[in-house]
């Protein structure tokens, strides 16, 4: 006995919307950027990705905020832009502030044997501290 799949349906726009990485920028205090992910960071979405950061790193004067709490995959390219985003800030004087709780993430990073060269909060407040001054862990 052999399976013969069904013929394809046609898929609407959105179908594939939680495949596509999604990016959100919000300034919560003066000098401080977050960027929201959501979706999935491979090597299809990297470059975007980077650009993104590079962007938020240079508008950042005090503390760079990367949320990737939401995102539903990270390959080993998104993984390499994370440490670029590491040493770029670390090269400019800005505070860089991992938000992850996310297994996917968490883990890949574990793997990869780099979580010990990020700086991790749990919330964007944690991260910032009070009156928009930086907390350091």
């Amino acid at each position: 006995m052999s399976f013969i799949p069904g013929p394809r349906t046609e898929r609407g726009t959105n179908d594939h919307a939680s495949g596509v990485l999604r990016l959100r920028t919000t300034s919560p205090a003066p000098g401080v950027v977050v960027l929201e992910t959501a979706g999935i960071l491979d090597m299809n979405s990297a470059t975007n990705f980077a650009d993104a950061v590079r962007a938020h790193l240079s508008a950042a004067t005090g503390t760079a905020v990367l949320d990737l709490s939401r995102l539903s995959f990270l390959s080993t390219h998104g993984a390499v832009v994370l440490l670029e985003a590491a040493h770029r800030a670390l090269m400019r004087g800005v505070h860089l502030v991992l938000l992850s709780q996310n297994r996917v993430v968490d883990r890949l990073l574990e793997m990869l044997d780099v979580a010990d060269r990020f700086t991790y909060a749990t919330t964007v407040e944690e991260a910032v501290g009070p009156s928009g001054a930086t907390v350091l862990r």
